[in-house]
């Protein structure tokens, strides 16, 4: 390996110094990866590896930000820079995150399924982009490793997780999150259905007994946390609750796929950083990341999983059956650009189907939600989330009693109720 002569000044900010960078991530790992990328690539001149999110901004996860300086064959030098991602080790977290194909998953949709669907709109003379470039993947028999553009350089950016998306970004998802369907489903129905895998989400039975266990060693800790949340008929709220072989037998039932109604490939996993957005230029321009939790069955999913998770707490409930005619609207303009030769669900139908499957609002806010607004946190993890004892219980209730978690259960607790979700 050439020596890094960067100084530390000029070194790129390093967001987690916290991340134990695999050290088989190298110049070594990167050289064949961009001499196919970049034609004109001579070598390196320096090699900077740093984690590409802060704490507790990934969890399923290593992501590292490769930051490289190159020459080029004109003597000219150049700055690029990659996202790589690859597994967790199996103690820390990795082997439940293998247990639900998460790679896999990412994998398959980089390699067959983005591309049908971009190919889907080109075909119909559009073209629409859904998802980062993948330049690279890896498969051996211990891991998966995905290196994909840097879409930072493109001054793609997130918005603030904790604020959430004001209406005119939560209008730019809904209308990507319809495009993403559409081409799902034209795609299904051009190509046979999806892989076994995209009918599981994060709920299956062999899953059960930690997903119990999990849920055991959070429930003192997360009624003991609503109790200080100062939210009104908080005891009815904690009677109301399911126990944790409950609440997973509810998420289990959210596998179930009617194939008589309308279903497409959920990207599963749509909240603030997993969007990426850039106004640079004359159009503005949407793209989603992090495509390991695809699920192919009721739109809804994602509806409930996006609009809990992400949208900002003034328009969460008061924009909440506008959120759905902006996704519908867009829909049926994709499924009709796209030549869909089957019925398309209503508006009607569509609200009622939230309703049917509101289970997917009420897990979501009870789950993943508590992470998503958890502040930076150096002990935020996977692990720690699921360590038991004095320890763990001690950070479960810092989750539950961060304010940014609060103000949003004070405000969905009687909106679930109101819909009969409780």
């Amino acid at each position: 390996m050439a020596p890094n002569n960067n100084s530390d000044s000029s070194k790129p900010a390093n967001p987690n110094e916290f991340l134990a960078i695999p050290k088989w991530i190298n110049e070594d790992y990167f050289r064949p990866i961009i001499e196919k990328d970049v034609p004109d690539f001579m070598s390196f001149k320096n090699f900077n590896p740093i984690a590409a999110t802060q704490p507790g901004e990934n969890y399923t996860s290593i992501m590292v930000r490769v930051v490289i300086d190159i020459e080029l064959k004109d003597g000219s030098e150049k700055q690029i820079s990659y996202i790589l991602k690859t597994m967790l080790d199996s103690d820390k977290g990795g082997a439940l995150v293998s247990s639900m194909n998460l790679f896999p998953k990412e994998m398959q949709m980089y390699q067959v399924h983005i591309p049908n669907y971009n190919r889907l709109y080109k075909d119909a003379g559009v073209d629409i982009e859904l998802a980062p470039k993948c330049v690279h993947i890896e498969q051996t028999p211990e891991c998966i490793t995905l290196v994909l553009e840097d879409l930072k350089r493109q001054n793609f950016h997130n918005i603030d997780r904790l604020q959430g998306l004001d209406m005119p970004h939560m209008r730019r998802v809904l209308r990507k999150m319809a495009e993403f369907h559409a081409a799902s489903v034209v795609n299904y129905e051009q190509n046979g259905p999806y892989e076994q895998m995209y009918l599981d989400s994060f709920y299956a039975e062999s899953n059960r007994p930690i997903f119990e266990t999990i849920g055991n060693m959070r429930m003192q800790q997360y009624f003991r946390a609503m109790r200080e949340w100062q939210m009104p008929d908080v005891e009815k709220y904690i009677a109301m609750a399911p126990n944790p072989t409950e609440y997973f037998d509810r998420g289990l039932a959210l596998n179930a796929v009617d194939e008589n109604e309308f279903n497409v490939l959920n990207h599963g996993d749509l909240w603030c950083n997993n969007i990426m957005f850039s106004d640079d230029g004359p159009e503005e321009r949407t793209i989603f990341v992090d495509l390991q939790v695809g699920k192919w069955g009721s739109p809804v999913q994602d509806l409930w999983y996006m609009i809990t998770t992400s949208a900002a707490l003034d328009i969460k409930v008061k924009e909440f059956d506008h959120f759905i005619r902006i996704y519908h609207d867009r829909l049926v303009e994709c499924l009709k650009l796209l030549k869909y030769s089957k019925h398309v669900p209503t508006l009607r139908e569509l609200h009622s189907t939230m309703n049917k499957y509101g289970d997917w609002g009420t897990l979501t806010a009870n789950s993943v939600m508590v992470a998503i607004l958890m502040p930076s946190d150096k002990d935020s993890s996977i692990d720690m989330m699921m360590t038991p004892g004095p320890e763990g219980d001690a950070f479960r209730y810092k989750t539950f009693i961060n304010p940014y978690y609060v103000k949003a259960m004070r405000q969905l607790y009687p909106f679930f109720e109101n819909k009969g979700l409780l």
